[in-house]
């Protein structure tokens, strides 16, 4: 609800921001209007011989380490999807590291995909993120684990955090965070941009997501959206943000190579100082938390303190998953954020269209609830297509599927090819192949979409 809110006031000033390009109409995935296909992999006969992932094109590790640092593709990864999707087609292979990854940029693949999951997938392969859990002696999160411990995590963690009437009881906890947030742009503006000009907008919008969370997730403020951040904030802020870059290079080097890549000292010093950050936090919740059974005082609170008053989890497991929680929420919110401003800046018309919606819902400075989204049904739509151009993220990771006992020949069959496993296992298995949903080279592909006004 505050979204709406901060949005309006954004855009509520004499002159729009200027626009170069249109957002296209709103549009959805063509995969609703077909019957769901049956393509259960142990009984599905196949009408053709199938081919191995080897005969699916692509390239090696020195073609990808050399579009992406020495080309400088790494922070446009985006562009570089399109540029592969235009050479191979829509499935082709690419290689990180030890890791060979499959492709994906097309919508009946990544359904075909996505109906052959089992109950426990391996959505995300995080080897040095569990190493340093393994060389620190910390607990797994929802990142990090698999199979049933995975389920289990996300059990617990998911109704307090995705329920939307769950969500909606955080909408003055975020009130709160989002009045700060226009204060600071306005102050920015005023202090370093002449009364013109907010540099770096995407910064502030880290910032923001980055507070909004902690305020849920910890149920503390950080001050992140002060004048003056304090000195602590700042480094648990630069943290994050570097663990956000070393997980992305330190893959590309072997695991017996690790503790000699400049790379892996930072991060194993980045997530010390988001556990120490996370554990400080729990801890002191913990504190208040007794302080009031002890006084006889009614026990109020949000996430952290559900987790710690209606759970089975210990503080390390505690630790363990808010940490990649954090991470993960931080990323994608600021991400989102940004485009949505990126796309509106772009197209005066859709802006204008959108502030004049929400204001004739929520007129002055009427703070929007949950009711009031029913009546905005362009904000939603500026929502989804800013999504479907501009994913959360730049890609969505299946990790191989993983073998049952019932299921010893498990296997994953899209667009004639077929991966295969020979093992019969009840638990994860690290996994050798990793197939990938390139957002951009699918989410821009107008034959996966039809308009729906």
């Amino acid at each position: 609800m505050s979204l709406v809110w901060w949005l309006r006031c954004l855009l509520a000033r004499s002159r729009p921001l200027t626009a170069t390009r249109a957002i296209p109409p709103p549009a959805r995935s063509r995969s609703d209007a077909r019957p769901a296909a049956n393509l259960s992999p142990e009984t599905d006969a196949p009408t053709r011989e199938l081919k191995s992932i080897r005969d699916i094109p692509g390239h090696g590790l020195l073609w990808t380490f050399y579009w992406h640092f020495l080309k400088g593709y790494s922070s446009k990864s985006h562009e570089l999807q399109i540029m592969q999707k235009k050479k191979f087609g829509p499935i082709w292979r690419s290689r990180f590291g030890p890791l060979s990854v499959i492709n994906v940029a097309s919508v009946d693949m990544i359904e075909s995909i996505l109906r052959q999951e089992g109950k426990y997938p391996i959505r995300s392969y995080m080897p040095h993120w569990r190493e340093y859990r393994e060389l620190r002696g910390k607990t797994y999160g929802p990142l990090c684990e698999y199979g049933q411990k995975w389920h289990h995590i996300r059990s617990i963690l998911n109704p307090k955090m995705l329920k939307p009437k769950e969500v909606a009881t955080y909408s003055l906890v975020i009130s709160e965070v989002v009045a700060d947030l226009v204060k600071r742009i306005r102050w920015l503006r005023e202090a370093r941009g002449d009364g013109l000009m907010v540099y770096d907008i995407s910064s502030e919008f880290y910032k923001f997501a980055f507070e909004a969370i902690c305020k849920i997730v910890f149920e503390t403020r950080l001050g992140c959206l002060k004048e003056e951040i304090p000195e602590e904030t700042q480094k648990f802020i630069a943290a994050v943000f570097e663990i956000f870059t070393t997980t992305a290079i330190i893959p590309f080097f072997p695991k017996v190579l690790w503790t000699y890549v400049p790379y892996w000292k930072k991060f194993l010093d980045a997530w010390d100082y988001v556990f120490y950050i996370t554990e400080k936090l729990v801890n002191k919740r913990m504190r208040e938390i007794e302080t009031n059974m002890k006084e006889g005082k009614e026990m109020s609170g949000e996430y952290l303190t559900y987790l710690l008053t209606n759970t089975n989890m210990t503080p390390k497991d505690i630790y363990g998953s808010l940490s990649e929680v954090l991470l993960a929420a931080v990323d994608t919110t600021s991400n989102t954020t940004s485009w949505i401003f990126y796309h509106l800046a772009r197209e005066q018309s859709i802006q204008q269209q959108l502030y004049e919606e929400v204001n004739n819902v929520c007129p002055g400075d009427q703070i929007p609830v949950a009711k009031d989204f029913v009546h905005m049904p362009l904000l939603k739509a500026v929502v989804k297509e800013t999504l479907r151009l501009s994913s959360t993220s730049a890609t969505t990771p299946y990790a191989r599927k993983t073998a049952s006992s019932s299921s010893p020949r498990s296997s994953c069959r899209t667009a004639g090819f077929a991966a295969r496993r020979e093992r019969r296992s009840t638990t994860p298995l690290p996994p050798s192949r990793s197939d990938l949903v390139p957002a951009a080279a699918w989410g821009s592909d107008w034959q996966s979409w039809k308009c729906t006004v």
